[in-house]
């Protein structure tokens, strides 16, 4: 029995870990910006163009804010996660200890 439990720790523990990992890759990651292509000349091109740089400048401030809020929020599942690890390993060696004594 305390075999199985030592081995459930560990797993626990590893998942946990991995978790982590992939929350901290996560956070590293942000969303790619917009990009407005030249279009044509002319003048109802250059309207065109001054409107789509407008909203291109508008979706960009709005990534940007997703990208700061997404990259929090996965720093602070990773830690959480590396915490859950810490927590099942601690827990493991404290079933090991307690073996030990009886």
């Amino acid at each position: 029995m305390s075999a199985v439990l030592y081995l459930l720790w560990l797993i626990l523990a590893g998942v946990f870990f991995a978790f982590g990992y992939m929350f901290m890759r996560q956070a590293q990651s942000p969303l790619r910006t917009f990009q407005v292509r030249q279009r044509g000349e002319g003048s109802k091109a250059a309207e065109v163009e001054k409107a789509m740089a407008e909203m291109a400048l508008e979706v960009n401030n709005y990534l940007d804010s997703i990208n700061s809020t997404n990259r929090n929020l996965n720093r602070t599942a990773a830690i959480a996660s590396f915490i859950c690890g810490l927590v099942a390993i601690v827990s493991l060696v404290i079933a090991f200890y307690q073996a030990s004594l009886g």
